[in-house]
């Protein structure tokens, strides 16, 4: 139960981004937010946290290194990498969260939507249903396509700290 809390949050409190590239749950065909398209021009974590997590998963006492389920995976600029990269899932305690270089065996990403549980190294399940996928105070809105790229692009490039 106490995983269940911890993705739980982090779903919520990554805001949400529109699925299809409008950031702030809009019309998901539509053209993508500023803050989306910005999202294409990184893949390092220090954009990461501050354009990423930090304003979309750290406010309302989620994933902000509070003494709750969801704030000890803090995602605050400077704290994210740590708590990420070979860091055991909560949710699924046989996935590590950042796989560094191998974005199918991330499941923060099958958390995000970006991977989905067929294309997961090794094949898994979604994320179970009292979870759901991240952000959950997003109403089901995914971050939009470009911040998840970003973050794919980062552990593809083998999740640096820097």
């Amino acid at each position: 139960m106490r995983g269940s809390v911890l993705v739980c949050s982090l779903v919520m409190a990554c805001g949400g981004g529109g699925g299809g590239g409008n950031d702030g749950g809009g019309d998901p065909d539509g053209p993508p937010s500023p803050a989306c398209v910005e999202a294409t021009t990184y893949q390092d974590i220090t954009n990461i946290e501050s354009e990423i997590f930090v304003k979309s998963c750290t406010f309302s006492g989620c994933h902000n290194g509070g003494n709750t389920d969801a704030g000890m995976t803090d995602l605050r600029a400077g704290a994210a990498h740590a708590h990420l990269v070979g860091v055991a899932s909560k949710v699924d305690t046989t996935r590590t969260l950042v796989v560094a270089g191998n974005p199918a065996a991330s499941y923060l990403l099958l958390m995000i939507g970006q991977v989905s549980p067929g294309e997961a190294d090794p094949p898994g399940s979604a994320p179970p249903a009292n979870i759901g996928l991240m952000p959950q105070s997003a109403g089901g809105v995914l971050l939009c396509k470009e911040k998840r790229d970003a973050i794919e692009r980062w552990i593809t490039a083998g999740a640096p700290s820097d």
